[in-house]
């Protein structure tokens, strides 16, 4: 009898530490949609430490936590931290569950990316499409869209193309034209584009996808700077100094406050501000 009175404080213990860690880990990936990296931090912490504190260090239930803190220092800059959290989840996922391995391989590689070591998530982006398995899979297609991206980073233009094609044909299929996922698309394609040089459709490309992402985000989503940029950057190019910096201090505005001083994104915002500030209409290269 005292070893059942004294499991069943315990369990009951567990069951509402189960409760709120699922409660905070929705208001925070509903905080992290809205563009306030901040309070989402904050309330993925405060969710771990029950986690860590009711659950134990190897409770399933830390790995929706630990994405979420990988996802919150992505968007806001803390790339080192965003990456241990993202490989301490992976560690703790179990091995039947492939497609909860694939996503966050897909996340490792993309904080690696926005760190600008490209070259290293590129093989950890290819294992996590790898578990996804052949056949038509959307959560693939996402996976094939930030393998393209990396692909772009490192000069592979033409691998990067043909696989951006194929996602667009699947996401147009599965959403059409409206989606958000179409626009993160477009983004890419914009970036390949002015790679190649073709500043004009880069842009064109580009102003479509800020349209797309601000219908689904609203106007003040962070998530719309690195758009923006990209967009600054071909208008620039293209002898548009004036729209340029528009787009520039946009993304700008977006950013402060929410990412950390050195973000790549927000200190070249201010370069290139700096460099058009002499001449509206100079053009300057990505």
């Amino acid at each position: 009898m005292s070893m059942r009175a004294g499991s069943a404080p315990v369990t009951a213990r567990k069951w509402r530490a189960v409760r709120a860690v699922e409660a905070a880990c929705g208001r925070g990936e509903e905080l992290l949609r809205s563009g306030r990296y901040g309070q989402a931090r904050r309330v993925f912490v405060a969710a771990l430490r029950i986690a860590e504190t009711d659950l134990g260090d190897d409770a399933r239930e830390l790995v929706r936590i630990l994405n979420g803190l990988g996802l919150v220092g992505k968007y806001s800059g803390d790339f080192t931290g965003s990456e241990l959290a993202y490989r301490r989840a992976l560690r703790l996922a179990r091995a039947d569950q492939p497609d909860v391995r694939a996503s966050l391989l897909h996340n490792i590689a993309g904080v690696l990316h926005a760190r600008g070591d490209s070259a290293a998530a590129e093989p950890i982006a290819r294992e996590g499409i790898a578990l996804r398995g052949p056949g038509v899979n959307l959560d693939r297609t996402a996976d094939e869209a930030a393998l393209a991206a990396i692909l772009i980073d490192l000069s592979r233009l033409t691998d990067a193309r043909e696989l951006l094609a194929r996602v667009l044909v699947a996401y147009e299929r599965a959403y059409g034209d409206e989606h958000y996922e179409l626009g993160v698309t477009l983004h890419n394609l914009g970036s390949l584009e002015f790679r190649l040089g073709h500043h004009a459709e880069a842009a064109g490309l580009l102003d479509r996808a800020v349209r797309l992402k601000e219908a689904h985000l609203g106007p003040y989503d962070p998530d719309l700077a690195i758009t923006l940029h990209n967009l600054g950057c071909c208008q620039a190019v293209l002898g548009q100094g004036h729209a340029a910096v528009t787009s520039f201090r946009r993304a700008l505005g977006l950013l402060r406050g929410n990412v950390a001083a050195d973000h790549p994104t927000m200190r070249s915002c201010e370069r290139r501000l700096a460099e058009l500030a002499f001449s509206p209409t100079r053009r300057t290269s990505r």
